[in-house]
């Protein structure tokens, strides 16, 4: 717990009343830490999804994302090749990747609302 005491005062050296952290590499933390904080962003976004009626979340939910040192596994994105296994090179790939997928769901998810209320007209 010590060594949070210490993380923390760093980060607290570097806040000045706004937050600076805007992409994945800008966070104070080590490569296993910013895979846990994309591991999180992917649940969130799955929860999104299913709370916006997108995704109904099943037979997919119990992984949607690992990230491993040089391979990251997701049955739920397919962070732009598909399937379940998908090289990366950065984290900042896999964020951006990400963050792109699930725009785009919600995207067409409005499109599609959008094009059923006109063809109701």
């Amino acid at each position: 717990m010590e060594n949070f005491h210490i993380i923390d005062k760093e980060i607290a050296k570097h806040r000045g009343g706004t937050n600076a952290y805007k992409t994945i590499d800008d966070l104070p933390l080590s490569e296993l830490q910013k895979r846990c904080v994309l591991e999180w962003l992917a649940w969130k976004a799955w929860n999104v999804l299913i709370e916006l009626g997108i995704e109904d979340g099943y037979g997919k939910s119990y992984d949607p994302l690992v990230i491993e040192a040089d391979k990251c596994h997701s049955y739920i994105f397919d962070l732009g090749n598909g399937g379940r296994h998908h090289d990366y090179e950065t984290l900042r790939e896999i964020e951006e990747k990400l963050m792109k997928e699930v725009v785009d769901e919600i995207k067409e998810e409005i499109l599609e609302v959008a094009d059923s209320e006109v063809n109701e007209e």
